[in-house]
């Protein structure tokens, strides 16, 4: 009889050295790790009974006592095989909880496997075990055992059954750790069944907590899974940003190239034509439109990934902004035989509070993709306004006639750095950034932005922004009064002097050209330094623009 034992003892040496190195090790407080801890306890109980109950067979005199130590043995079998399968599917559904009561409390398959455990526990308590002496001992002793086997079967093929129909979309390697120690716990029942003077089942459990410690909790291998994914992750972004870049450099140098090259043709071009010249200059225009909307994009996108950008709220009018959207959309739009229209709904709060220039960005954005997308029909703007107490949902609708986008690439429009194949093909400028900012706002507005396009007939931005009231009465203007300013008139400042400080002289000479309309005394200088000397000098001004960055001294 007790060389049968040989198994078990090993077995109870090997589970011991397992606990101290499990111990020791850092572990996650996650629920598998918390089965797998009690199943190795378990296991330890399993074992030590086994022994327990095997010795006093062949030494003791009670027969009471062997039978406490007997149902015990097989009761900790039960709990066992109960544990693994709650412990199989936390595994393949990668549940996350910390506590197993929770576990029994929210997963449905683990509370029945525990009402089956005591039903079945129930069922082998009212069984007898069979009598046993020398000449006929057994490691199955009669009935009672006969029905733990049963109910440890019964849970082996639940867990079978669990995987291939209620757990396909779990990874090879647990499926595979599933298989492999259902397969071996088949072996050990039938050697069991076969050798019944041996301990098998005891050798099974043991040699499951080995394996599922070398092969899935092991801490070190959760530490080299997640230090792959992060590698994979640091990897794909490496990717993205390099197609990324060598995007840009295509993307800006064609708007540079375009002001380059019609710059050239007007400056060497003898025979002056005005209408010629005019052209010229609406194209260099537009290309400098497009570097500034991938620049601007550019650096919102890396504001965003930084943690920079915040609401900042203030008092404003909704029609100022539209106003503004409109003269910059129909420039852009130019000769093309495209009509912008706008809808206000009269119930639109005249003064409410926000963060304007991100609103202004957000409808900048999605209209100026419907420029680019359009060549021919019509691009319509339509508010409506949802007023709630002191809140207003403002319900924005950009709709155009452009080329649309294919259902396929629906999920690539909100990505970053993507672009889609409308684009490609059609030979649109862009940086693929301005619907992820577009997003990004609206969700830091605590908005929402949705979509309707058919490719081939056009495509519809449905934006929804929460906005709080400053002022409740209605604006007081039609859609016909927001319409591009003609020409402006500029108010007299012949009376104020003008500093301008940059180290640029082509910025310098933009700027003076743009005070000159209002008749500033504009006087420049190339540095910080000539600044502080002009002041300390005593040069009075009424106001200094200073560029940020320059060489020497900084803005």
């Amino acid at each position: 009889m007790f060389p049968g034992l040989i198994l078990t003892i090993g077995s109870v040496l090997f589970l011991s050295l397992l606990m101290i190195v499990y111990y020791i090790k850092i572990r996650l407080n996650d629920i598998q790790n918390r089965l797998y801890r009690y199943l190795l306890l378990t296991a330890v109980i399993l074992l030590i009974t086994e022994i327990i109950a095997s010795v006093y067979f062949a030494h003791g005199h009670n027969p009471i006592i062997y039978e406490i130590v007997l149902r015990i043995h097989w009761s900790t079998g039960i709990a066992w095989f109960t544990l693994l399968y709650c412990y199989s599917i936390c595994t393949l559904k990668e549940l996350n909880y910390t506590r197993i009561l929770d576990l029994i409390k929210d997963n449905v398959r683990c509370r029945l496997s525990i009402v089956f455990a005591l039903c079945g526990t129930i069922s082998y308590l009212l069984l007898p075990f069979k009598e046993m002496d020398s000449t006929n001992f057994t490691y199955i002793p009669g009935a009672a055992a006969h029905v733990v086997l049963v109910y440890c079967f019964i849970s082996v093929i639940m867990t079978v059954l669990y995987m291939f129909f209620r757990a396909k979309e779990a990874s090879t390697r647990k499926k595979s750790a599933i298989i492999m120690m259902i397969v071996e716990l088949s072996i050990i029942f039938a050697f069991q069944l076969i050798f019944q003077k041996v301990a098998f089942l005891g050798l099974g459990a043991a040699s499951q907590m080995f394996f599922l410690y070398f092969y899935i909790q092991n801490p070190d291998l959760t530490l080299i899974a997640q230090l792959r994914a992060v590698k994979e992750t640091i990897d794909k972004s490496s990717k993205t940003k390099t197609d990324f870049l060598s995007n840009m450099s295509n993307e800006i140098i064609t708007p540079i190239n375009s002001i380059i090259g019609y710059g050239d043709n007007i400056l060497n071009d003898n025979n002056f034509d005005k209408v010629k010249v005019k052209t010229d200059i609406e194209h260099i225009l537009t290309a400098s439109n497009n570097l500034i909307d991938i620049v601007n994009n550019i650096l919102d996108i890396s504001k965003i990934e930084s943690g920079d950008e915040n609401l900042y709220e203030r008092e404003y009018s909704i029609l100022a902004v539209v106003d503004e959207l409109t003269s910059i959309i129909k420039t852009r739009i130019g000769s093309r035989p495209i009509k912008f229209e706008v809808s206000i709904g009269e119930n639109t709060p005249s003064k409410i509070m926000g963060d304007q220039t991100k609103m202004f960005q957000i409808l900048l954005n999605i209209l100026s993709n419907s420029v680019k997308y359009t060549e021919v029909g019509k691009i319509k703007l339509s508010l409506t306004s949802l007023i709630n107490k002191d809140i207003v949902t403002l319900n924005f609708r950009i709709y155009d006639t452009g080329f649309g986008i294919k259902k396929e690439d629906y999920d690539k429009l909100f990505e970053k750095f993507s672009r889609l194949d409308t684009a490609t093909t059609n030979e649109i400028e862009g940086s693929g950034l301005g619907l992820v900012i577009t997003k990004k706002y609206v969700d830091l507005m605590h908005g929402s932005i949705s979509f309707e396009s058919e490719y081939g007939a056009g495509t519809a931005f449905n934006i929804e922004i929460p906005q709080k009231i400053v002022d409740i009465n209605p604006i007081t203007t039609s859609e016909q009064a927001i319409v591009s300013k003609g020409n402006k008139e500029f108010i007299d400042c012949s009376n104020y002097r003008v500093l301008l400080v940059d180290d640029n002289k082509l910025n310098l000479k933009v700027a003076e050209r743009l005070l000159k309309k209002y008749n500033f005394n504009v006087e420049s200088v190339l540095s910080g330094k000539e600044c502080v000397y002009k002041i300390k000098s005593g040069e009075k001004y009424d106001i200094i623009y200073l560029d940020h960055r320059m060489h020497e001294m900084d803005g």
